[in-house]
């Protein structure tokens, strides 16, 4: 009996052996799954689902500095008025591709004033043709030359249109301006944007697709066309106080606040007087004495005003709602040139325009006596093929004149009311060239050099 009795003692004792190593083995399995569990339990959560708490690091917000409200957005819109583009989207100049000369005396002006223009073809006489133009109730009117002059700005407000362009500028490729054109304009913008708040303007109807100001168009019988302000801004009563001015900021993104007009011209030759007397007449130290407006004379003074309808599209910004306007009207009936489309619709006061006085921008053409009236070479308007310089031409230009002054440039005639302080094309061979002479660069018939 006692070897039984070992025996079953021997058992017990192996079991609780095993107990023991079953307890170590466990308690061991657990330690392994709370590390594997930890240092995995990234990856096992987005495995089955499980969130882990997210661990915000708090910074502190550093306050951002906007530009002080007032003083300096009036100061970079002036800036940006008189940048290279002179505060507009571009500035465009339309060229036909025979007159290289054109192209060089726009090259070199914008050259020697700091100016950044793009070429936009014209529209040639040989791509005229009846089929593709608009319906007219005054057929056979145009000249195939105006035609194709109004096409080639017709395609500018088409583009416009197509893409709701920001305000572009647009010249002919004969313009010619002062040498301070920026710092011009720069002043000038000044001026234009305490007009608008002198004349309570308000932002025009934009039809376009979205757009914040296209609301009903008010009944034509309820427009009430704004009152000239004195410069002053005071009344004929000394006792009463004049009203304030309505908010206009002024906008460095538009320095030329492009919402509240259709066109603005800067270069024209004509201006028709209705509305003359919705002014604003400010000091301009490039401006010289002698020129009136309308009887009144002026110093060193220029005039913006709201337009009467101008003559002549020598230069001229226009928005979106403006390109959509002329493309309009002449797409319904071209029965008027260019610029007097321009001014039917602005007598009408359907566009709302404004202008400058004595203007910015004003034509140039070949002295009457170095030849290039005999070519044709004053005007596009004809087109057709020229001839050269014929042996009778006046050529008396080339004697004194033309050595003495260095230019064959002056402005047109029939641009009266222009006048320049120092004409780019006049001072362009003096700044490229300095104090260099023209006739030592001429043939010398007796070396034969």
């Amino acid at each position: 009996m006692a070897g039984a009795g070992d025996y079953l003692g021997s058992l017990f004792a192996q079991g609780r052996s095993y107990r023991h190593l079953h307890r170590v083995l466990l308690a061991a399995f657990i330690l392994v799954t709370i590390f594997v569990l930890d240092r995995y339990r990234t990856a096992l959560a987005g495995t089955f689902g499980m969130t882990e708490p997210v661990v915000v690091e708090v910074v502190e917000e550093v306050p951002v500095v906007s530009p002080t409200p007032g003083k300096a957005e009036e100061d970079l819109s002036i800036e940006r008025a008189g940048n290279s583009t002179l505060g507009f989207h571009a500035i465009y100049y339309i060229n036909m591709q025979a007159r290289y000369d054109r192209e060089d005396a726009m090259a070199l002006q914008a050259y020697i004033s700091g100016l950044d223009i793009q070429d936009f073809p014209a529209v040639e006489a040989d791509m005229i043709d009846p089929i593709g133009m608009p319906p007219s109730h005054r057929p056979r009117k145009l000249k195939t030359g105006e035609k194709g002059c109004w096409r080639a700005h017709a395609n500018i407000w088409s583009e416009m249109v197509r893409t709701k362009s920001p305000p572009v500028l647009i010249m002919e490729s004969d313009a010619t301006w002062d040498i301070n054109l920026r710092p011009i304009m720069s002043h000038l913008n000044k001026h234009f944007v305490d007009f608008l708040r002198r004349i309570n303007s308000t932002a025009v109807h934009d039809p376009s697709w979205g757009a914040k100001n296209n609301a009903a168009l008010p009944r034509r019988d309820t427009v009430i066309d704004p009152t000239h302000v004195p410069a002053d801004n005071t009344t004929s009563n000394s006792n009463s106080t004049a009203p304030p001015l309505p908010t206009i900021n002024y906008n460095p993104d538009d320095p030329w606040l492009s919402e509240h007009w259709d066109l603005f011209s800067v270069g024209q030759c004509f201006e028709h007087p209705q509305d003359k007397d919705i002014n604003l007449i400010f000091p301009d130290p490039w401006v010289p004495e002698g020129r009136s407006y309308f009887g009144q004379k002026l110093g060193n003074e220029r005039v913006v005003r709201k337009s009467g309808g101008i003559t002549c599209t020598t230069s001229y910004a226009i928005s979106h709602t403006g390109a959509a306007k002329l493309l309009m009207r002449s797409a319904l009936d071209l029965d008027n040139p260019v610029d007097l489309l321009i001014r039917r619709l602005t007598l009408s006061r359907d566009l709302v325009a404004y202008s400058v006085m004595p203007p910015v921008i004003a034509q140039w053409e070949y002295r009457g006596d170095v030849g290039m009236t005999e070519r044709g070479s004053q005007s596009d308007i004809n087109g057709g093929k020229h001839v050269d310089t014929p042996e009778n031409a006046n050529m008396k230009g080339w004697d004194e004149a033309v050595p003495e002054k260095n230019s064959v440039w002056t402005t047109k005639a029939h641009h009266r009311d222009v006048t320049f302080e120092k004409m780019a094309l006049d001072v362009a061979w003096s700044e490229i060239l300095g104090d260099a002479q023209l006739k030592k660069s001429w043939w010398d018939p007796k070396s034969g050099d």
